[in-house]
């Protein structure tokens, strides 16, 4: 492969499709609350079952939202020494950081399936009146789970590919902590374009 970078492209159109397919889901399910809610004040009724598939939505987005803020770079850390050393200190703490995250999310994503086994082998269905296959959002679960960890090990392939060719500055661009000047040039460049334009 010419360009390490170029095996990224299917992880962020993934990433990116997630991030569009998430904020309608958390916006439908903000509608489904309030419209149950305005049922309950003024006829007495609900629609029942809104609160469980929130929490469901809720999961499911949060999941598939920590692989798009590691490929933005937005993951807080503390950069007090960060900030004050050379580039290639900053590119080794940077790979040390990404492989204790690879280790959180191996053994979240091993958890997750466990719990998603156990849910198909027992044919677990919520304990509601809607009786949702657990299995079902448990899928949707985990998937996000799996993809965070495909997303870590594509960046660490990546950022060894360009160390190999000694590019340390292409290794500090994809998994380096954005400076505040860089927030504010990306904010910036954001300010004016429409919305499908904007850097995802």
């Amino acid at each position: 492969m010419n360009n390490p970078r170029s095996g990224m492209t299917a992880i962020n159109a993934v990433a990116k499709a997630s991030t569009w397919v998430g904020g309608f889901a958390l916006l439908g399910c903000a509608l489904l609350i309030g419209i149950d809610l305005i049922l309950r004040k003024t006829l007495g009724v609900s629609m029942g079952g809104a609160d469980e598939i929130a929490g469901y939505v809720l999961a499911i987005t949060s999941a598939w939202a920590f692989p798009v803020t590691l490929l933005k770079r937005a993951h807080i850390r503390v950069d007090i020494l960060y900030a004050r050393l050379g580039l290639k200190p900053r590119v080794v703490l940077d790979l040390f950081a990404l492989a204790c995250m690879a280790v959180l999310v191996c053994a979240l994503t091993y958890h997750a399936w466990a719990v998603l086994w156990d849910s198909i082998d027992y044919h677990s269905v919520s304990n509601t009146p809607l009786q949702v296959p657990q299995w079902i959002p448990q899928s949707l679960w985990f998937a996000g789970y799996l993809f965070f960890a495909l997303t870590l090990l594509s960046l660490m392939l990546t950022s060894l590919g360009h160390l190999l060719r000694g590019r340390w500055a292409e290794v500090s661009a994809l998994i380096g902590i954005n400076s505040v000047e860089q927030e504010i040039d990306e904010e910036l460049g954001n300010a004016g374009k429409p919305l499908k334009e904007q850097t995802p």
